[in-house]
């Protein structure tokens, strides 16, 4: 894929005018890193921004006794390690490719010279942060006053709308995470992930396809499950 057509992808640089993604797609590098290559450590300092043009990565943190505990994983299109990008701190978490994958590197010093010589890419990020932190402010609400059930079924929904092919009969997206991950990001545990799925499925609310597709006939429907005072009673 063309580097400057998978920048405009993503949300951090879809404003960017042509002539600033441009400069900045010219100076990322692509490379095809094997399975089990380490990109950074915990801890390390952040040298820049990668984005999954194909393959998977995984982001972990091990903890003192060496146990392994997986953050997230990000597919194609998705980027790794955005947060440091921004504040110039160290890597929060470690990351290794899962399988071979080629990736787009964005070098931070490159970055930062583009917002700090173009004002309309600086509002472009300032924008994309607010959004962030919009999204982190319902993040909390949810994790806060909404049950396991409720989580689930608006994470499920906010993931179809990103990532969601829309088909005749609903929208059916890749879950390019296990149930493990899911429970993780949803603050909980996987027996209750795996509950609160069964459920869904047993109500047609959610329909399972190979692999790791689903197909969600009413997303409206699913994202009702997640409103307060909502109780899908299935956990």
């Amino acid at each position: 894929m063309d580097t400057r057509l998978l920048l405009r992808q993503m949300p951090l640089f879809a404003k960017f005018g042509d002539e600033p993604l441009g400069r900045l797609a010219t100076r990322s590098i692509a490379r095809t890193y094997p399975a089990g290559h380490v990109l950074f450590t915990t801890g390390e300092q952040c040298r820049g921004l990668y984005i999954v043009e194909t393959g998977r990565v995984r982001i972990y943190r091990t903890s003192p006794s060496g146990r392994e505990q997986v953050l997230h994983t990000e597919g194609p299109g998705h980027p790794v390690a955005e947060l440091p990008l921004f504040d110039g701190g160290a890597y929060p978490a470690s990351a290794v490719t899962d399988v071979e994958s080629r990736l787009v590197f964005v070098p931070r010093a490159e970055f930062e010279a583009l917002y700090r010589d173009n004002p309309d890419v600086a509002d472009a990020i300032i924008h994309e942060l607010g959004q962030r932190l919009r999204h982190l402010v319902h993040l909390t609400e949810t994790l806060a006053f909404r049950d396991v059930a409720a989580r689930l079924a608006l994470f499920l929904a906010d993931y179809a709308d990103r990532h969601g092919e829309q088909t005749s009969g609903g929208t059916e997206i890749l879950l390019d995470r296990t149930r493990e991950e899911i429970s993780f990001e949803l603050g909980t545990a996987r027996e209750s992930v795996s509950r609160a799925l069964k459920q869904l499925k047993e109500r047609g609310i959610i329909e399972p396809m190979p692999g790791r597709r689903l197909r969600i006939p009413d997303v409206a429907k699913l994202r009702t499950l997640g409103r307060p005072g909502e109780r899908a009673h299935y956990e």
